[in-house]
């Protein structure tokens, strides 16, 4: 099982195994780690675990969180990763197991590698061209990380109409929100979220958008008050 430990000036103040699918951690009592600090904002970040994955995310907090001294909004955590929140810190350690397996990922990538330069020069001598190999098909995935209770919604149509209109597939009530304030299209090359235009603001990992932009797993999306993070799962596992 991976844990969080939490430390201030290099002593360690508590342990946290990670036993749930994700943990907050702020100055709330709420959170799974409270850090009682001015610092810290009440909800400041979250830690939830896709697949091997353990994927931190900022709340929009009002100082940042930071991983091995970069400031992120949202990023994948590696054993031994360093996260300072206010004047805390907090040490990733991933399980014995998880350890193993990355590294078994690792090994496995180089040994594919070796194995597919090997395979072009086997079919470079053969007449027969090759029959390219099908990749596992993906379906995108919006997961609702402000509170909203909204969970996680598939992507499964070719276009996803995001607004207060009846006719929006993802419906997001709000004074300022648009009947169609933005779109998600499924296409060949992967996930496109676009604008439509309106008062309510689109940004993709804290950058406005006022046309298209491609989307990539772990991506941070707002519009207006509404905050969510897109990623893609296999066709088999949706």
């Amino acid at each position: 099982m991976a844990r969080l430990i939490l430390m201030y000036n290099k002593q360690v103040i508590s342990e946290y195994p990670f036993a749930k699918e994700g943990v907050t951690i702020g100055r709330h009592e709420d959170n799974t780690v409270v850090i009682d600090n001015l610092a810290v904002s009440g909800f400041h970040a979250r830690i939830d675990k896709r697949g091997s994955d353990y994927i931190l995310t900022d709340l929009q907090s009002t100082n940042g969180t930071f991983v091995n001294d970069e400031k992120i909004s949202s990023q994948k955590l590696s054993h031994g990763d360093n996260i300072r929140i206010g004047k805390h810190v907090i040490l990733f350690v991933a399980s014995d197991k998880e350890r193993a397996y990355g590294a078994e990922k690792m090994a496995m990538h180089k040994t594919m590698l070796l194995d597919t330069a090997k395979q072009r020069d086997l079919l470079s001598r053969q007449k027969t061209p090759p029959v390219p190999l099908k990749l596992p098909e993906k379906i995108g995935i919006i997961s609702f990380i402000d509170g909203s209770g909204m969970g996680e919604i598939e992507l499964a149509k070719k276009l996803t109409r995001i607004g207060k209109a009846d006719t929006a597939e993802i419906k997001l009530p709000g004074m300022l929100m648009g009947a169609t304030a933005a779109t998600i299209s499924r296409r060949p090359s992967g996930y496109v979220i676009t604008f439509t235009g309106g008062i309510t603001k689109l940004k993709v990992n804290g950058k406005g958008v006022k046309d298209s932009v491609k989307l990539n797993d772990f991506d941070t999306i707002e519009l207006g008050s509404y905050k969510f993070q897109f990623y893609q799962k296999d066709m088999s596992s949706a």
